[in-house]
């Protein structure tokens, strides 16, 4: 009804894409020419810390996108360390006699600010891409349709994703996800939800 409001289209239809909020460390990727040449931390919401170095280790970030791509393009996203890979990072550092690390969260950003980019490469990160910062680059109508062309490019992106055009469905949905929070692969701290139109967004 609020989003309806400030949209002023009571009648319009809306569609709604319900994402984890993956409990990590956020980052932004700048490929220029397809090429990775950048990657930082959100940091203070304007001046992050240059992790470029450490990002480059990570398997799952490609160093080089497809051809076609625009010139310059930003993809945001989050690094985390799975549930199970955390468990058993902490069961080695324990069996060395080195400390354990609190939690996954803590894990993932210590592991990515290391000095050393070789100690960064040692631990089990991942990444999941949920946005672009100028999708309208690539023409896109919708964040489905973004996610999509993200994941064409070989960047992850989150496969448990809901649609809904009614937003009723999206309370079962969230409930059902509160109650298997534990059994999930990765920590989430809650869901986002958007509205799936990128000029409504916009608006």
């Amino acid at each position: 009804t609020r989003v309806k409001k400030l949209l002023g289209e009571n009648e319009k239809e809306l569609e709604y894409l319900v994402e984890y909020k993956f409990d990590g460390l956020a980052i932004e990727l700048v490929y220029e020419r397809g090429e990775l040449v950048a990657a930082s931390t959100r940091g203070d919401g304007l001046v992050g810390e240059d992790v470029t170095a450490n990002v480059r280790t990570m398997k799952s970030i490609p160093r080089r996108l497809p051809k076609g791509v625009p010139a310059t393009l930003e993809v945001r996203g989050e690094v985390i360390i799975s549930v199970e890979r955390f468990a058993a990072m902490n069961e080695s550092r324990v069996a060395a006699g080195e400390a354990a690390f609190a939690n996954p969260r803590n894990a993932a950003a210590g592991s990515l600010r290391q000095l050393d980019a070789e100690i960064t490469a040692s631990r089990p990160l991942d990444f999941f891409a949920y946005s672009l910062t100028s999708p309208e680059a690539l023409d896109f109508k919708t964040q489905s349709a973004m996610l999509d062309e993200i994941k064409r490019l070989g960047l992850p992106v989150q496969g448990d994703l809901l649609f809904a055009r009614d937003a009723e469905k999206i309370v079962p949905h969230y409930a059902k996800l509160e109650a298997g929070r534990d059994a999930l692969p990765y920590e989430i701290d809650g869901v986002v939800l958007k509205v799936n139109d990128l000029a409504d967004c916009a608006r």
